[in-house]
């Protein structure tokens, strides 16, 4: 069971936000609503000669994820892109979560904000952690605040939430994927750009790097990432995986299946696996060591179940990962993923979550080599090109900075509706091209 009150980088379902937490920042909320400064209201971004300056809430750093690896990235963009940057996390490494730490959390955000501003921007990278942005904003007189929508958080905002979304000054919402702004549309919490994730250059660099050294594997090799320290695990659909290899296995032949996450692997995962033949754990590779598991691995399997409110991919950043190591994907049914490939193209999904479909999708791919080494190296050649560091990194710049002039939404913090896409790609889906 996950602790009461832990912000969970991969669960973003809200539903554990601590009312503490809420009741903290519920004065905040109202104050900064109603009596935000004038001279805020007016501010604008700073000139083109002055360094912008950030203040980052995270919701952790070390415990892996796909949160935490988008923030990583939107860091470094804003780094090199000269942004001085000041970043709080709330949970650090294997730290405990309680009330303590949340009050702890919330004071070294006000204290930075009120006696290290002014800043330009505060970030927060969760929307959990709103109440603090919001007392945050107000002590650093930021003219923009932009909150990060990730997935099933959005299902779960409360009502007092979208309220200060529509009426706060400089707060407004940024989320991961075209499904994620429709849902957060669909919750009455009004239209978002989409920034879509990018990868730290220097990882981007070790995939592809990884991806010109790839070989054929024997048996053929599946690779499943998720957190395996993750109390949510079973919502990434390791069950229906282990079922549907039974069947591939039945019809191709030897199979070896890899399942490699952030650790330490939750007691169930272990018990699950302990009996499974060809199955491996591989509890928290270092970026070297994950990025061969996905040069060696012929298809790379991400099988969230997608269900409103407890479980569901907000972008599945995992994918674009695979692809730029040359590996064929296989995507969850719904959610963000639809962004993070070309389905057809670079990889596939099945029809439903059920085993037999996992398992139908698998063996055509497994029992057709030629089709998955074209999948594989178009994979490689799309994620190259959407991943290109220059573009995302203006992407950034521009939604979290507001530093592109001819975008009419940057000369207000609220409401912005543009959307940011991913660089133009010759590839199309195959249901497209028919």
């Amino acid at each position: 069971m996950k602790s009461p009150g832990v912000v969970d980088s991969d669960d973003v379902s809200g539903r554990d936000t601590p009312k503490a937490l809420l009741q903290a920042g519920s004065q905040a909320m109202t104050y900064s609503i109603y009596m935000f400064s004038p001279r805020l209201r007016n501010m604008t971004i700073q000139g083109q000669g002055e360094k912008s300056r950030v203040l980052l809430l995270a919701p952790s750093d070390g415990l892996g994820g796909g949160v935490e690896r988008y923030l990583a990235n939107v860091e470094e963009c804003l780094r090199n892109g000269g942004a001085d940057v000041r970043r709080l996390n709330l949970l650090v490494g294997g730290a405990s979560p309680g009330r303590q730490a949340r009050a702890r959390f919330t004071c070294r955000a006000i204290r930075h904000a009120r006696y290290s501003g002014p800043f330009n921007v505060v970030l927060t990278g969760h929307p959990n952690l709103m109440p603090v942005a919001v007392a945050a904003t107000t002590a650093a007189a930021a003219p923009r605040a932009p909150v990060i929508f990730h997935g099933t958080d959005i299902f779960r905002l409360p009502t007092t939430y979208r309220a200060v979304l529509a009426r706060h000054p400089a707060l407004f919402p940024i989320t991961v994927s075209t499904f994620s702004a429709g849902a957060l549309a669909g919750v009455g919490a009004g239209q978002a750009p989409v920034l879509r994730p990018g990868l730290r250059t220097e990882w981007r660099t070790m995939l592809l790097t990884a991806a010109q050294q790839r070989c054929p594997a024997s048996p053929p090799t599946l690779l499943s990432v998720f957190r395996l320290n993750y109390a949510g695990w079973e919502g990434k659909g390791l069950r229906e995986l282990l079922l549907a290899l039974q069947a591939v296995r039945h019809r191709v032949g030897p199979v070896r299946l890899v399942i490699a996450g952030q650790g330490p692997v939750q007691d169930p995962i272990r018990r699950l696996v302990a009996d499974q033949q060809g199955v491996e754990l591989r509890a928290s590779p270092d970026d070297a060591a994950l990025a061969q598991l996905y040069a060696a691995a012929d298809v790379f399997v991400l099988c969230t179940r997608t269900q409103p409110g407890r479980s569901g991919e907000g972008y599945g950043m995992v994918l674009t990962e695979a692809q730029l190591a040359g590996c064929a994907v296989v995507a969850p049914v719904s959610g963000g993923s639809r962004d993070a490939y070309v389905d057809g193209v670079t990889g596939t999904s099945p029809r439903d979550e059920s085993p037999e479909a996992l398992a139908a999708v698998l063996t055509d791919l497994l029992s057709d080599p030629a089709r998955l080494a074209g999948m594989q190296q178009r994979a490689a050649e799309w994620a190259r090109l959407v991943t290109r560091p220059e573009e995302h990194a203006r992407a950034v710049l521009d939604q979290i900075l507001g530093t592109n002039p001819g975008n009419q939404y940057n000369s207000m913090a609220r409401r912005p509706i543009s959307q940011t896409e991913p660089a133009a790609s010759p590839f199309v889906s195959a249901e497209s091209s028919v």
